[in-house]
């Protein structure tokens, strides 16, 4: 007797509402065409492959557009796309400069290999169901090799789902090797015309008639073996045949060749009804709904938006190059600037900015307002020292008068930045507006200007539109308090520069180290890490709001004890900056010699760029799943998320926290440590990107958030993992598995330790912006629900056979705690339920059902594992179904976790082979591959004499069409 387990993933999850993760896009679906598209290439990708890059884009999007087209039911397709290439190419081809797109904001992007998935193309998701994904991550390799390109399916096709992904927010329909939460294959329990009856061993897939195929075992034996459990082993996999009588979904097939699988999966009244139980993403995160449902819901087609229509046009390709931003920096100098020295904080910062940081080349005009507006500097172009000083002494200290946001930002849309390429606005005030004209009179002028609106609030009483200008226009949103000592309003100036040409990634400039420090000590200092991929031009910048505070200039101690000093000291910002050409690795320190007031403040930050120019470094950014919104906290779930990399490797295992600072000047910042661990806010794994729910709320106002990474003892990169090496003799499907890629990645990331490189010491820091909350949830604590368990799995431990028909068994459940308020802090308690009927465990249904209830207390923090064990008598041949629910401790329940199956059989629906037994074939077995021997031999002699007579026709020798020769027309 045998028991298998399998993990059905259908959780019935309530669909939270979290506000879209995407903010940068531009696309619009208008009159069933997609407009606004962006393809952008990379400044690492060599200039010589780009005329057969830009090709491979252009076939490509013509292809997935017109399978779009079929796809949606002639709802879209794409109209406009434009190709966006680094500034610093010089002999490509183009229409002219970008406008207003950027690598940063790009839809699609072609950039260097992330080790994990190689030349995989894969979507950026960090959202639920529904919300756009970040980007759709393409190689040159991909694009150029047709060797590579044909490993994961048509390009078209492979775009077209990608796009999916992208702009509906639906996820795969497949299984991934390896992976408990999304198998490779799983048991169909129901019986219906469609598919076979129940106990039937099925690849996870959506399709509306079973997909053809055959289970190979990818090490090279007859067939698949199965684990002590009974479930196919790591290295079993399905080949679909290449010809289909399946037309859906398109979501879990797009390594097939053929064009019979060009459909998504749909409602059960339609021709390509979905499959709600295979143990599928998309069932997890969307709660069973089929992808079709969920792009109904979405703006491009709600409420009948975008209608079929029959006209079809090809889509409009352009080739646009990076341009130097174009900058107006847009000032209130309205008289509440002068309160709390904010205009003089604002000089100190704009001149830091302009001296320091803003890209040669690029143009920058200066604008002040009050309530009339003034250009205080033409546009003028950074070429040099000289350049840098002239606008930088241009900014003043003298405020006064009302404040009208709308003349700062006429002058800057009409007047200053009129048909310049790449525009950008850096919109500062601290006050509402009192004067016409007023933002929304001038709104429609900056929409169709295309510029990007960064905006600042300075202190509280900022005006509540801000951050709608931002959002509408792309841009972001930052929040000064009055306290703060710099860092907040450095922060929105260096957020600024994100909308320049990328720089190469040797050429990245990281922050290491930052603090500030307050109080009596007539000297302090501290340490901080250089690592291996940092060191080259390191900075040290300490400033101060008295330059008399400082009593001795700062100095630096190298690793080894040598004293680092000549730092150099600017008047007008009270800045001393020290410069180290080639810092070595190790901890280094700082020191400086004070007056001891407590009044006084000094501030500390350390960057340093990459050390070897092969050598990426570290890199962190932070954001909030809100973009440039407005929140309600009572109903909106904001997501703070921050990315750990190495190029585009994931960190993993890394110590990340946020620090949110609330409204309230008084109130100290509320730290959340981030996780990477597939569950609550986090949907993968492994995958280098940390999230946790914002779920404390003090007050409404304006919430800014920083990211503060150190390695934690743990860290690593993931450089790729490694797949098996057995050269034993295989078949052809066999050595096809064996040497293709791996499709990647389920639910989490794998680490192979082989494959991984130790970080060593380093630390890094990111601004995320800000956010504004209009309302908080009453009472403002305890009013979440628990998150929902997505990863409950059993694990048999022993089975024994009981009386008649029923078995003993002992099993161990497995999942990960979950919060009390979403993923954060712990819930109260658990309640399994066990059922032989799974609609017993439904959302409806769960706390009614006539089933098994389990309770287990529970005071474990989110994201630590629990396993209980139970011993039960279970039914032979019974299907049993697990479930659970989260109580935190006012009783409020979380959505029902995924469905985890058990069922005891005598044998396994498909695989013949028994466990263990690959090596001892029984008589019949051995007359069967007798026959099959004799029947390949007939075969290849009519393929042979077939090919005397000139009737055998010689294919082009691409791995697609090798593969189907091989195979028999396998794919």
């Amino acid at each position: 007797m045998r028991m298998k387990t399998h993990i059905y993933v259908w959780a019935a999850t309530s669909l939270l509402l979290v506000v879209g993760v995407r903010g940068g896009s531009r696309v619009k679906l208008v009159n069933n065409g997609y407009e606004g598209v962006v393809v952008a290439i990379s400044q690492e990708v060599d200039e010589m492959d780009g005329p057969v890059i830009i090709d491979s884009l252009k076939e490509m999007i013509q292809e997935a557009s017109r399978r779009l087209y079929r796809a949606t039911h002639k709802r879209a397709y794409f109209r406009s796309v434009k190709i966006l290439i680094p500034k610093s190419w010089t002999n490509t081809s183009v229409i002219g400069n970008a406008l207003s797109e950027s690598f940063q904001d790009s839809e699609v992007r072609v950039d260097i290999m992330n080790s994990v998935y190689k030349n995989q193309p894969y979507t950026q998701q960090t959202g639920g169901c529904g919300d756009p994904g970040l980007y759709i991550h393409l190689t040159a390799e991909y694009l150029t090799d047709r060797q590579q390109s044909a490993w994961w399916g048509p390009r078209g096709k492979v775009l077209l789902l990608e796009w999916a992904k992208l702009r509906w927010g639906v996820f795969d329909e497949l299984g991934y090797p390896g992976d408990e939460s999304f198998p490779l294959f799983y048991i169909w329990e129901q019986s219906n015309g469609r598919f076979p009856g129940t106990g039937v061993l099925l690849p996870t897939c959506c399709a509306n008639v079973p997909v053809e195929g055959r289970l190979i075992d990818k090490t090279g034996r007859s067939t698949c073996a199965l684990t002590p459990q009974g479930e196919p082993d790591e290295n079993c996999r399905f080949l679909p045949y290449k010809d289909q009588l399946a037309t859906s979904s398109l979501m879990s097939y797009p390594l097939i060749f053929s064009d019979t699988v060009v459909n998504f999966c749909s409602g059960p009244d339609s021709d390509h009804p979905h499959n709600p139980v295979a143990p599928t993403k998309q069932n997890l995160f969307c709660g069973g709904r089929s992808v079709w449902e969920v792009m109904m819901g979405h703006k491009d087609f709600a409420n009948d938006a975008n209608p079929p229509t029959e006209r079809y046009l090809d889509p409009d390709i352009q080739v646009v190059q990076h341009a130097d931003a174009n900058y107006a920096l847009v000032l209130d100098y309205s008289g509440s600037m002068n309160d709390l020295y904010r205009i003089h904080k604002l000089r100190k910062t704009a001149r830091r900015w302009i001296l320091h940081e803003v890209a040669t080349g690029s143009y920058v005009a200066i604008i002040r307002f009050s309530k009339y507006a003034q250009l205080v500097h033409r546009l003028i172009k950074i070429t040099d020292e000289a350049s840098r000083k002239g606008l930088a002494d241009s900014i003043t200290t003298k405020a006064d008068g009302g404040t009208s946001i709308g003349a700062g930002l006429y002058v800057a849309v009409k007047k200053t930045l009129a048909n310049v390429k790449n525009p950008v606005i850096l919109l500062i005030t601290d006050g509402e507006e009192n004067e016409n004209p007023r933002i929304k009179d001038i709104l429609q002028n900056v929409l169709d200007s295309g510029v990007r609106v960064i905006t600042v609030a300075f202190g509280a009483e900022a005006d509540p539109k801000l951050e709608k200008i931002a959002q509408l226009t792309g841009g972001k949103t930052f929040t000064v308090n009055d306290i703060d000592e710099g860092h907040m309003l450095e922060d929105a100036f260096d957020g600024a520069l994100t909308y320049q040409p990328p720089p190469p990634r040797s050429n990245t400039t990281v922050t290491i180290h930052e603090e500030v420090y307050r109080g009596t000590e007539l000297q302090t200092g501290s340490s901080f890490m250089v690592d291996f991929t940092v060191g080259q031009n390191l900075v040290l910048r300490l400033d101060t709001d008295d330059r008399y505070h400082v009593t001795h200039e700062p100095h630096l101690v190298r690793p080894d004890g040598n004293i680092v000093g000549g730092a150099v000291f600017d008047p007008n910002t009270f800045t001393w900056i020290l410069k180290v050409p080639m810092a070595e690795q190790g901890e280094w320190k700082w020191r400086v010699g004070l007056s001891g007031s407590a009044d006084k403040f000094i501030r500390l930050k350390v960057t340093a760029m990459t050390r070897d120019p092969t050598v990426f470094p570290i890199t962190t950014k932070a954001w909030m799943s809100s973009g440039a919104r407005e929140v309600n906290a009572s109903t909106d779930r904001v997501i703070i998320f921050a990315e750990v990399k190495q190029g585009n490797n994931p960190v993993v295992n890394a110590d990340v926290r946020a620090l949110v600072t609330p409204p309230g000047e008084a109130e100290p910042d509320e730290v959340y440590i981030l996780l990477d661990n597939g569950q609550g806010a986090d949907f993968q794994a492994g995958d280098g990107i940390y999230s946790r729910y914002m779920t404390r709320y003090s007050r409404t106002g304006r919430y800014s958030v920083k990211a503060q990474v150190t390695d934690g003892g743990r860290a690593v990169i993931n450089k790729g993992f490694l797949t098996s090496s057995q050269r034993k003799r295989r078949s052809a499907e066999a050595s096809y598995y064996e040497d293709r890629p791996n499709y990647c990645c389920g639910s989490y990331i794998p680490l192979n330790p082989d494959k991984s490189q130790n970080t060593g010491n380093f630390s890094r820091i990111s601004g995320g912006g800000s956010l504004r909350v209009t309302a908080i949830p009453v009472p403002a604590s305890d009013f979440h629900p628990p998150a929902a368990v997505r990863d409950l799995r059993i694990v048999l431990l022993d089975d024994v056979e009981g009386p008649s028909d029923f078995n003993r068994v002992n099993i161990s459940l497995i999942w990960t705690a979950t919060g009390d308020d979403l993923d954060v802090g712990s819930a109260a308690q658990y309640v399994l339920r066990m059922t032989s009927n799974r609609n017993d465990l439904s959302e409806n249904r769960f706390n009614n059902a006539s089933s098994e209830t389990i309770i287990y207390d529970s005071p474990v923090e989110a994201g630590e594992n629990i396993n209980k064990t139970e011993e039960l008598l279970l039914q032979r041949d019974i299907t049993f179904f697990f479930a659970l629910q989260a109580v935190d401790d006012v009783g409020r329940k979380s959505p029902i976790s995924n469905v985890a199956v058990l069922r005891l059989e005598d044998s396994h629906p498909l695989i013949l082979l028994e466990p263990n037994s690959q090596d001892s074939f029984p008589i019949w077995a051995i007359l069967l591959i007798v026959i099959f021997m004799v029947l390949i031999i007939v075969l290849v002699a009519v393929v042979l004499l077939s090919r005397k007579h000139g009737n055998y026709r010689v294919e082009h020798n691409t791995p697609e069409r090798e593969w189907i020769q091989n195979s028999k027309n396998i794919l």
